[in-house]
């Protein structure tokens, strides 16, 4: 049998490996029983204050903050590798419009990958180089997945631009506000690395079998896909939308919150008290939804949040970050339907860092299990 059969009476378990050890990591460290998130020893909210988008990848994948040399370099390739593999592009004007971005997004980056040089090569200095091209490439993609939603053109890059810029440029066809860039760096600086999700083990399972990175992280793309992962912050927002007022949500979640109704970006595997990374996006989610008009979202939100968490708060039962992405994308002018797409943006990052973190050790990921059929 893969993997080898343990009998049942040596081996505990949980289901959806609930509580298993994967391994040791210095990337990240999460206390889900008060509510903080550490990235490579600093917490969340000192990397959204003080840093950008750049440098928190470049600390989530090497480990340090940049210097200032570093950082110039670091910010150079990234712009290096903007322009896209026009294979990819092509693939792209076959895809229907009606299916998901995230699926157009992740397969323009399966053709991607077959036109990068050594893309085979899993040598660890192979798969160092990969990062900056895998985070340019993936910017541009996602970009042009949203535009052809609407069955728009592809805008080029801008060169002059800095990433989050860019690929609001890339995806809207203009620079965003000040307000706009500001809170969207923040959304992707709070959701570039979270340990060991589910998306994660995925990246980790395929990079352990001798894989390149980029087929690693289209792994990670396969999982967030689903809606309890990555897709969650779309249900989130279509859930606070349906609503025309603050008084109807609560009606509506008051009726449902004893029966055991799973809301979308409530409730977390880890966290049993409120997600940091939604203290971190609050404010920002409530000035752009505030400067559109849009105040009766924020209200329809506040009132599922609070029967929800005066509810099932002793339960642990908190609102994650999929309750507030949403809306804090919608302002900004993303389609509805992309919201996943930000979210594998950001979070690729924190893969290919575990990744490149597990590579060492060579351990093929095969895990066993317990033989429960009578013979």
């Amino acid at each position: 049998m893969i993997g080898g059969s343990i009998p049942a009476n040596r081996q505990t378990y949980g289901r959806g490996f609930a509580g298993l050890v994967v391994g040791e990591s210095a990337i990240s460290r999460i206390d889900g029983e008060t509510g903080r998130l550490w990235i490579r020893g600093y917490p969340l909210e000192e990397l959204c204050d003080n840093a950008d988008f750049e440098e928190v990848a470049y600390l989530v994948i090497h480990g340090e903050l940049p210097s200032e040399s570093e950082y110039n370099e670091w910010c150079s390739e990234l712009r290096i590798w903007r322009d896209l593999p026009q294979e990819a592009m092509h693939v792209l004007k076959q895809l229907p419009e009606h299916a998901h971005p995230l699926m157009k997004y992740r397969t323009m980056l399966s053709v991607a990958a077959c036109v990068m040089s050594e893309g085979e090569n899993s040598r660890i200095d192979a798969q160092w180089k990969r990062p900056a091209r895998i985070l340019a490439w993936t910017a541009g993609l996602a970009a042009a997945a949203i535009r052809h939603m609407s069955w728009k053109e592809p805008i080029h890059q801008d060169p002059s631009l800095g990433f989050t810029d860019n690929f609001l440029w890339q995806s809207l066809g203009r620079v965003p506000s000040k307000e706009q860039r500001q809170a969207f760096e923040i959304s992707l600086i709070a959701q570039s690395e979270h340990s060991v999700h589910a998306a994660a083990l995925a990246a980790l399972v395929v990079i352990s079998t001798g894989a390149d990175l980029g087929s690693a992280v289209l792994a990670g793309m396969g999982a967030l896909s689903g809606e309890l992962h990555g897709g969650a912050n779309q249900r989130a927002f279509e859930m606070f939308n349906s609503f025309d007022n603050a008084s109807q949500a609560r009606k509506w979640v008051e009726e449902r919150v004893t029966q055991k109704y799973r809301f979308p970006g409530f409730g977390h595997r880890v966290y049993k008290a409120l997600d940091p990374r939604v203290k971190v996006l609050e404010p920002f989610a409530e000035q752009l939804l505030t400067e559109a008009g849009k105040t009766h979202l924020w209200g329809n939100y506040l009132a599922v949040k609070n029967v929800i968490e005066e509810n099932l708060g002793s339960k642990g039962i908190f609102a994650n970050v999929d309750a507030i992405t949403g809306l804090l994308y919608y302002p900004i002018g993303l389609p509805v339907a992309s919201f996943p797409i930000p979210f594998a943006l950001a979070i690729q990052v924190g893969w290919m860092a575990h990744c490149l973190e597990y590579i060492p050790s060579g351990k093929l990921i095969e895990p066993a299990a317990i033989y429960v059929k009578e013979d």
